[in-house]
């Protein structure tokens, strides 16, 4: 693979892009505003990896981060956990992963200067004289003025009822998602202390302790009655949404492994997900709405049990991260295929994709001993595990949180009102 281009100064080497530089000799990172940001020897490793080359595949880039660690495993999923990562510390997505390959995002500069955000001044000498305006004529002037004002304030008018009209065209169907009527009453929330160190200790999915922890502590909620979608919104319905909106494609729609009509839309961020709720007059369910839906109310591990089957879901391939067919897919499953089953009848609730919610990644009410280094950075949850993932991120007590305009081939999402 050919390395891209970088910048010397003196005896430093610098990659420089859009939105972080790194610094070989330095051994550092610094975001956009030349911040320092904080990154691991590992995750600096595989950063200069991906700088340095092309495209990278799972063994290579795992085996340059090891550095000649040859008892250190990395699994498919653990690699990527180094692209979340990199992302959620430089704050941007940089780092993208398509066809079994990663990659940096976007172009590198080419000098260390930073681009220019000042303002052009203003050159006094061109500017436009001031009108002056003789008395004698003053009224048809001031008469002028106000035909031109008025004529802007109907452009206006006009010109919003066109964008309400664009977005919600006539003659646009809307799908028809059946619901699912969850009941008020309490359920049991998030994992106990014994129960996330544990997920932690199989630690299928190679995520940091942190984010385990983040399912404590246990507790009972108490909702009122709401309905959810008894499927995950499908590529079918969502293409609707897209026709009557123009919004844009999602990218994995080019992927014939992810783009069948009844395969669950994925590569849709919180934004997407929203909108599309929105324009169906509903909304994303809120964290807690999502794990009742999926586990019941007895604070059960999967939402047919507590003990895992992998018979009973769209799942990856165990601990050793790859696609698994036992299940009977090895991409994403149709969204009614009847799977991840929970309770109440909800379909996949457990594996083919993860889905949004709702609310923002922070600590659960009575966490008062562990901290997560991205509570309160306004990342989202999304909940479920996918495809590609093992029993433990199966769990509807799993969450995982990531900024608003992040898009994966394995996240997707349903609706709620």
């Amino acid at each position: 693979m050919a390395p891209l281009k970088c910048k010397v100064s003196g005896f430093t080497m610098l990659y420089r892009h859009r939105y972080f530089r790194l610094d070989v000799e330095a051994v550092t990172v610094f975001d956009e505003n030349g911040k320092q940001l904080s990154f691991t020897n590992h995750l600096f490793r595989a950063l200069l990896f991906l700088c340095e080359h092309d495209k990278a595949g799972i063994d290579e880039l795992g085996d340059f981060i090891s550095g000649g660690e040859t008892d250190r495993l990395y699994t498919h999923n653990s690699i990527r956990q180094y692209q979340y990562r990199i992302n959620q510390v430089i704050g941007h997505d940089v780092v993208l992963y398509k066809k079994q390959e990663f990659f940096i995002n976007g172009e590198f500069l080419t000098d260390d200067s930073p681009p220019s955000q000042t303002t052009p001044e203003t050159d006094t000498a061109e500017q436009e004289p001031v009108l002056a305006v003789p008395t004698d004529v003053g009224f048809a002037f001031l008469k002028r003025r106000v035909i031109i004002g008025a004529s802007i304030f109907f452009m206006l008018v006009v010109s919003a009822a066109i964008i309400v009209l664009f977005q919600n065209p006539v003659g646009f169907a809307k799908p028809a998602s059946a619901m699912v009527t969850i009941p008020a009453g309490d359920f049991i929330m998030g994992s106990t202390e014994e129960q996330a160190l544990e997920a932690f200790r199989l630690n299928d999915g190679n995520f940091d302790k942190a984010g385990y922890l983040s399912e404590y502590p246990q507790r009972t909620v108490t909702l009122g009655e709401y309905d959810i979608d008894r499927k995950e919104v499908s590529n079918a319905e969502y293409r609707m949404f897209v026709d009557a909106t123009n919004r844009a494609e999602p990218t994995p729609w080019s992927d014939q492994k992810s783009n069948d009509a009844i395969q669950p839309v994925t590569g849709v961020d919180w934004n997407d997900s929203t909108a599309y709720c929105e324009w169906l007059g509903k909304r994303l369910p809120t964290e807690a709405e999502w794990e009742k839906a999926a586990r019941g109310i007895d604070g059960r591990i999967w939402p047919w049990g507590n003990t895992w089957d992998p018979t009973k879901d769209n799942h990856g391939n165990g601990s050793e991260f790859g696609f698994d067919t036992s299940d009977g897919f090895r991409y994403s499953a149709p969204v009614g295929s009847d799977l991840g089953v929970s309770p109440f009848g909800i379909l996949n609730m457990a594996g083919n994709v993860y889905e949004w919610t709702a609310d923002d990644f922070a600590p659960y009410p009575g966490n008062d001993k562990y901290v997560h280094p991205y509570y309160f950075e306004a990342y989202k949850v999304f909940k479920g595990g996918a495809y590609t993932d093992g029993p433990m991120e199966q769990r509807p007590a799993s969450r995982v949180g990531h900024a608003k305009d992040f898009r994966e081939e394995d996240i997707g999402f349903r609706c709620a009102r």
